[in-house]
């Protein structure tokens, strides 16, 4: 009897075991010559965090450079302050603006005027709003803040502005020489909020607008 020969694949007509054998082939090729080996494994995710320089305010970054701090010599000046004799000098606004009201206005005026002796000059304008000066009779401060290092050691000048009435260590002056008098009892032309009268005792000036102003006179003055 002549052997049996081997049983058919149904489909391709391939013997089972040849189907075997490619099967184990097509893998070893897979995962051997087409690079199963060379996959690449998943690549790692690292998260950095840097952290950002505080910002200020204003939006730039902080720095550590300290804040600077206000000299001893430009610390603030007391607007009320009372030098020297004062005679004659008011001692508020109430009382200066009582004293303007009462004087009569001057026949004339500008934005610049001196009292009948010459010694104190005025000057009125936008900032301060009046100053005065005395040419003789400096006066020594009451406070050691006031004079600032380097400049002049006692106050000639008295300026007044919105914040009230400040002295002032002047190495300066707004004398021009060409100031007209403002007789003794009169007072200034109205001008805006500020006024001022001039008296043998000494020169007084207001500013209606903030209700501050100052005495001026040789060696005294007084701010309110």
């Amino acid at each position: 009897m002549s052997p049996m020969p081997p049983p058919r694949h149904r489909r391709s007509g391939m013997p089972c075991r040849s189907v075997v054998v490619l099967a184990s082939v097509a893998v070893a090729c897979l995962l051997a010559s087409c690079g199963a080996t060379d996959i690449p494994a998943p690549r790692r995710t690292v998260t950095v965090t840097v952290d950002a320089p505080a910002a200020s305010s204003g939006g730039a970054p902080a720095t550590s450079t300290p804040a600077p701090t206000a000299s001893p010599t430009s610390a603030a000046v007391p607007t009320v302050l009372a030098v020297g004799k004062q005679r004659g000098a008011p001692k508020s606004f109430a009382e200066a603006k009582g004293r303007i009201d009462a004087a009569k206005p001057a026949a004339s005026g500008g934005g610049a005027f001196r009292s009948p002796s010459g010694n104190i000059v005025c000057r009125r304008g936008a900032g301060p709003a009046v100053s005065c000066e005395v040419r003789e009779g400096r006066i020594k401060p009451p406070l050691p803040t006031i004079c600032p290092e380097g400049g002049a050691k006692d106050i000639g000048r008295i300026e007044l502005g919105a914040a009230g009435a400040r002295p002032v260590c002047n190495t300066d002056t707004i004398r021009t020489g060409s100031e007209p008098a403002l007789g003794y009892g009169s007072r200034t032309q109205p001008s805006g909020t500020t006024a001022c009268l001039s008296e043998k005792t000494g020169m007084t000036c207001i500013d209606e607008a903030g209700r501050h102003g100052f005495f001026l006179a040789r060696n005294s003055f007084v701010t309110f």
